[in-house]
């Protein structure tokens, strides 16, 4: 069975299957589908969980015994595979169609893969992992299709915008879901629930402080508490307001957390870094020495403290300054002695 990534929802709602293959080139959608059904399978009982990524040269024998070992416990599995090069090679060829005629019972197989030619998807291996499960295809969204796939998004956080305003956020992320996503949350953050403008849309989007508040995010990843210090204390003073600057520093502790989320999980620091677009991929030697410095648990605890802020900032939490917390904020992930022996929590 082959379905779209916005599909999957559906199909998940109608139980699991026994394989899932995400298949395609567009990060969001990939990324959004392999976390449903991560999720679907916890929520399932699939609660032992092995990651293994086939480069160079692999032992498939290895990869596939452990699907065939039971569990300890007896509990169900969730087994990744992941093909970044998507080509598995002779012997990979044969042990997934192998594999795919008998799949292991208590276990869900996800596999991963970017986009295949025409050629490759009409292979042997490919065809018997489409005929035994669920493949799942991360496609783009091309322009004339983006305003609507916007605004179902937007309706998710309780808004919705006019035409004029989701032609005008199509246009200006050109086609990129992941800087679509990231301007829907800024929405989501800046605007109440309600109908969206254009006049919104382009103020949250052409704001005249982004410049000074992406120094923020440059300031975090660089581990410079002082460049922090003194790009919040002129925003302050200059009266702009806590949830426009916000957002920015949220989006870099959001994309902390992620990366350091899927390293626990696996993943190679090298191969995260090749995810990155537009500013962030500019800003990878920093982004991954952050990642390097900072604990797991000091980027979870920061993302807690910026939902503190918001709360500050909408009159929520009567208890403390939201620019007064931003600063605690910024100084725990970049000053100087942060991710220290002494400070760091695993």
């Amino acid at each position: 069975m082959n379905i779209p990534a916005e599909r999957l929802p559906e199909q998940l709602a109608r139980g699991l299957a026994a394989l899932y293959v995400v298949v395609g080139d567009e990060p969001l959608a990939a990324q959004e589908a392999g976390d449903a059904i991560r999720a679907a399978a916890r929520a399932a009982g699939h609660s032992e969980r092995s990651v293994f990524t086939a480069q160079g040269r692999t032992n498939w024998q290895g990869i596939f015994a452990s699907g065939d070992n039971f569990s300890l416990f007896g509990e169900r599995r969730l087994t990744e595979i992941r093909i970044p090069s998507g080509k598995p090679g002779v012997d990979g060829a044969k042990a997934l169609e192998t594999y795919a005629g008998r799949l292991p019972a208590d276990t869900l197989t996800l596999i991963s893969l970017p986009g295949l030619d025409w050629k490759t998807m009409q292979s042997r291996w490919f065809a018997a992992l489409a005929k035994s499960g669920v493949v799942v295809e991360a496609r783009p969204v091309d322009r004339a299709a983006l305003p609507n796939w916007i605004d179902r998004r937007l309706i998710r956080q309780g808004l919705r915008a006019e035409r004029a305003a989701l032609d005008f956020l199509a246009d200006q992320v050109e086609g990129n879901l992941l800087a679509a996503q990231q301007e829907i949350d800024k929405l989501a953050l800046l605007l109440p629930p309600g109908t969206v403008t254009l006049a919104d849309v382009e103020h949250a989007v052409v704001d005249v402080s982004r410049l000074e508040a992406e120094a923020l995010q440059d300031a975090l990843y660089a581990g410079d508490g002082v460049r922090f210090a003194q790009v919040v204390i002129d925003l302050r003073d200059a009266g702009e307001a806590v949830p426009a600057i916000l957002w920015q520093v949220s989006s870099a502790v959001q994309l902390l957390l992620r990366l350091k989320l899927a390293l626990a999980q696996g993943d190679s620091l090298s191969g995260l870094m090749r995810t990155l677009w537009g500013r962030d991929k500019q800003r990878a030697p920093q982004i991954e020495r952050a990642l390097k410095r900072l604990t797991l648990a000091q980027v979870e605890t920061a993302l807690a403290d910026l939902a503190l802020i918001d709360r500050q900032a909408k009159g929520l939490e009567r208890v403390g300054d939201p620019w007064d917390t931003l600063l605690r904020v910024g100084m725990t992930l970049a000053g100087p002695d942060s991710g220290q022996p002494g400070n760091r929590t695993r």
